[in-house]
């Protein structure tokens, strides 16, 4: 399930995912930063996971795809999680993106969030 945060505003997406990502999900998701993308010159993102169980592999390879094309319209982004495998996750994403990607244990998140929003920590 995709939520999409309060935080999200201007040039920022700010979403939580829980339980199970679908193809309906990622395409939400990638609609939102594309539609963000075309108007602004960077977009940052925040993306909290939380009690991921299942992430659909065929969505997956598709949003893997997406970045690699958009890689350089990203500007701060921060992936918060609580599994080790998020974290490999983050860093093969990180190689894509303008900027990388930070990641942060849940624990973390406020600071995750800080970064995006401010890009300090």
């Amino acid at each position: 399930m995709l939520e999409i945060l309060p935080e999200t505003h201007g040039n920022v997406l700010a979403v939580r995912v829980r339980d199970r990502l679908t193809i309906p999900d990622f395409d939400r998701y990638r609609n939102i930063v594309r539609d963000l993308m075309l108007k602004n010159e960077e977009t940052h993102i925040y993306y909290e996971m939380v009690d991921v169980a299942w992430i659909n592999p065929v969505a997956a390879i598709e949003n893997g795809l997406f970045d690699i094309i958009h890689g350089l319209d990203y500007g701060r982004v921060a992936m918060v999680g609580e599994k080790r495998w998020q974290k490999w996750s983050a860093k093969l994403a990180s190689t894509v993106k303008k900027h990388g990607i930070r990641y942060y244990n849940l624990t973390d998140k406020e600071q995750a969030m800080r970064y995006v929003l401010e890009g300090e920590e």
